[in-house]
């Protein structure tokens, strides 16, 4: 397809999203069940102007999510995500003039019937729009010429996905090698139509129609070739494609950004900025502020309890480390006697884990008001506050100590990577049972897995462990 024909369906697309949008508002006001409220929001001029704020982020949103790009080899529930990332937006910014604006203090569940059906629109058209272009390209028609670079492993591999998914609409043109080589070195089953080499690569362009070129050539041994190829797509306009695996990794993810201006492919392991991880701490805010609100009485109860059962302050304020190494002071109800680091020294023969943590189950520094407060977990109270300061969340690997953390081996310190909680794996599946590098994958596997159910079902198991004075 011409670039001009692919800027007109663009512009095509998102005008359709646009009517969607719009319509997403009318819909909901026809079928509201409260009629006299739908009535009063849409007589309203308000209600018009989120109608048109809305569709101007969600387009905005949408594009710098790049919703208008290909997709045609991209799995359906990423372009979902990235229609319910960008609704999202839209409808955040929307909340502002629906919800502090009289009369629509009561609007806020007419929003949340919006949203549901501003997703449900405009993917239902992606849905229907996606099986009539697979159904057209399976039978030869809309398709794209693509060249390959490279007669190797991860070229075979490419070829053969293609072939196995006519309804991506890609046609194999041929491939071409590196000077020299001639696809006659590879030792594969695979039959290679090798049109030439890099420097037939012009020739070649001029006596067949390519659309797309993909470099599959090693980037460490062809990098000036590489460079050339894509100066050559880039003075042409060939949209060229280049393989991100550029590191036997095991564990990184990767994404393309611009920094700067620069382009760049950022490898990670830990999870990234997202509209999940926003959520987790909107959650962490919501739960955190409502529970201290909740156990005030227990904590001035258990204030009192401290203080008039063992000498010295209430509180127990010590440094941790948290996100990538940073320091703050953590907060707990005080369990132990006021000179519980001096004894440590002198228990260290008795420490029941291994690795640089010290646990003892018994431990004679520990108050008989503290060793209820641990058993029942009140002693991690006023962790609450450093969630609220951000320091902290509900769910992540425990904060270690900066001593702990000096003796760490380099795969320890991953679980560092991620904001520490104040409860998390370890503590609802055994923990003083657990030996310290089953602890240390513990944490590293719920930094891979992570998700936003994934922390709720930690919250759940929370509950009972809690309950049953195991202790967090």
């Amino acid at each position: 397809m011409l670039k001009e024909q692919k800027v007109w369906l663009a512009r095509i697309f998102r005008l359709i999203d646009a009517i969607l949008v719009f319509v997403s508002f009318l819909i909901v006001h026809h079928f509201y069940y409260d009629r006299s409220l739908a009535q009063q929001l849409y007589e309203s001029g308000t209600f018009h102007q989120a109608q048109i704020l809305n569709v101007i982020i969600w387009v905005y949103v949408a594009r710098r999510l790049r919703i208008y790009n290909s997709r045609r080899m991209e799995a359906f529930i990423f372009e979902m995500w990235d229609v319910g990332r960008a609704s999202a937006a839209a409808m955040a910014a929307v909340l502002v003039p629906m919800t502090f604006f009289s009369p629509f203090s009561a609007g806020f569940e007419f929003l949340i019937y919006v949203w549901i059906a501003q997703n449900g629109l405009l993917i239902t058209f992606r849905f229907v729009l996606r099986k009539s272009l697979r159904y057209i390209r399976s039978h030869g028609y809309n398709f794209r010429r693509v060249l390959i670079v490279g007669c190797n492993d991860r070229a075979e591999k490419l070829a053969r996905q293609i072939e196995n998914s006519p309804w991506l609409g890609l046609q194999i043109l041929g491939f071409i090698d590196a000077p020299g080589r001639n696809g006659h070195s590879h030792s594969t089953d695979y039959s290679f139509n090798v049109l030439g080499t890099l420097d037939d690569l012009e020739a070649i362009s001029r006596k067949q129609v390519i659309d797309e070129i993909f470099v599959m050539l090693p980037i460490k041994s062809f990098y000036g070739e590489i460079e050339r190829i894509l100066q050559f797509c880039e003075t042409v306009g060939v949209e060229a494609k280049i393989s991100t695996d550029l590191f036997n990794l095991n564990r990184s993810k990767s994404t393309i950004s611009r920094e700067f201006g620069v382009p760049v492919i950022d490898l990670y392991t830990s999870p990234k900025m997202s509209v999940q991880l926003m959520i987790k701490r909107v959650m962490d805010l919501f739960i955190a502020l409502f529970t201290l609100i909740l156990v005030l009485p227990v904590i001035l109860a258990v204030s009192l309890l401290i203080k008039a059962t063992s000498p010295g302050p209430v509180f127990f304020k010590q440094k941790r480390v948290g996100y990538n190494g940073r320091l703050f002071t953590l907060w707990k109800f005080r369990t132990m006697v006021v000179n519980a680091d001096a004894l440590k020294e002198e228990l260290q023969c008795k420490n029941e884990m291994d690795g640089p943590v010290f646990k003892m189950k018994n431990d004679p520094r520990v108050t008989p008001v503290g060793r209820f407060l641990r058993k029942t977990s009140l002693d991690e109270l006023p962790q609450l506050w450093n969630v609220l300061q951000g320091d902290m969340s509900l769910v992540g690997p425990r904060p270690p100590v900066p001593c702990e953390v000096e003796q760490y081996i380099l795969g320890d310190r991953r679980r560092l990577s991620m904001k520490p909680g104040i409860t998390g794996v370890w503590q609802v599946c055994g923990r003083n049972s657990i030996p310290f590098d089953q602890w240390m994958e513990m944490d590293r596997q719920y930094i891979d897995d992570w998700s936003l159910w994934l922390d709720l079902k930690i919250l759940a198991k929370t509950v009972p462990a809690v309950f049953r004075g195991t202790g967090l």
